[in-house]
């Protein structure tokens, strides 16, 4: 048991570190100017500390070979729709990435898959917190709820990303546009759709492949739970920064068809990661100052069917 604590403690601190250094990239891009040397290479940083947080916080909390199911599902399932997507415009709606996001992997750039698969397992995470189940894989809420819940973070996040990487970055562009700052609604209904069902097959998987969470990676500490949350803000680090910081530029993007100044852009998006991303991650952690709640997954685990699989 002390051994399994000192595991928990060491993981929590290392993620806590890497939680900072994703935030402190997210606010250096935040301040640079576009075409800048912050802008071009802060995203290294975030995406080094994010990848890093998903093998050391993932291996710990799904065991090395449920890790591996879930990047696998999250890349095919992902891979899948978004190819789909971009020849047909379904489900995401009719666009195509530009060369600002090279290279590819046939119509999909190669980078879009390790965010799937960093953000999918915060909310995967965050979901578990959420639900309080974050020790026990053979409940009902945790088969079911979790998915769903997981899939609605991902929309929330989606919701103040698109209209900054597409309408103002031009990473992806939105050929019919939409109200959603030049986003369609229906991007966000098969966002959901997709990210459940790669949060679904996860669930399925896990549960059906035994070894996939083996039951010594029970978590005895709520600190190793309290970087999730801290990490799903890291990019709401740089949406309620961009209007502060970068407020008064004059430039102005093209939003179904009318000529839009991204300040306005930047402040709505900010209101709206305030409104969404920011509470949800709060009510997480006061979720984890609850260990009462946390701990009848765990009592419930103890005398449940995982239990009865120990050998």
């Amino acid at each position: 048991m002390a051994r399994t604590a000192r595991a928990d403690l060491t993981a929590a601190g290392t993620s806590l570190v890497l939680v900072c250094a994703a935030w402190a990239g997210n606010a250096l891009y935040a301040l640079g100017v576009p075409g800048g040397s912050l802008k071009y290479w802060s995203p290294a940083l975030v995406a080094g500390a994010m990848i890093a947080f998903l093998i050391i916080h993932g291996r710990r909390s799904e065991g090395g070979r449920g890790l591996f199911i879930f990047v696998i599902s999250v890349f095919v399932i992902g891979w899948t729709f978004e190819t789909v997507s971009v020849l047909t415009g379904f489900p995401f709606g009719n666009y195509h990435y530009t060369e600002i996001m090279a290279p590819f992997l046939g119509h999909v750039p190669i980078f879009v898959m390790p965010a799937y698969c960093i953000m999918g397992y915060v909310c995967w995470s965050l979901a578990r917190i959420l639900l309080c189940c974050v020790n026990d894989p053979s409940d009902t809420i945790m088969r079911y709820g979790v998915p769903v819940a997981a899939a609605l973070l991902m929309v929330l996040w989606d919701a103040s990303m698109d209209p900054l990487r597409a309408t103002v970055e031009g990473r992806w562009i939105w050929l019919d546009g939409g109200p959603h700052f030049g986003v369609p609604l229906v991007n966000y209904f098969g966002w959901f759709c997709v990210t459940w069902m790669m949060f679904q097959l996860f669930s399925i998987l896990r549960e059906r492949v035994a070894s996939a969470v083996p039951h010594n990676q029970q978590i005895s500490s709520r600190l190793f739970w309290v970087p999730v949350p801290l990490m799903y803000l890291a990019f709401p680090v740089e949406y309620v920064l961009n209007p502060l910081v970068a407020g008064s530029r004059a430039e102005a993007v093209l939003v179904n068809g009318a000529s839009v100044p991204v300040a306005g852009i930047y402040s709505d998006i900010s209101m709206l990661t305030v409104l969404t991303m920011v509470p949800v991650a709060v009510v997480a952690v006061f979720q984890l100052l609850r260990p009462r709640t946390l701990l009848l997954q765990t009592s419930r685990q103890d005398t449940g069917s995982f239990a009865r699989r120990r050998p």
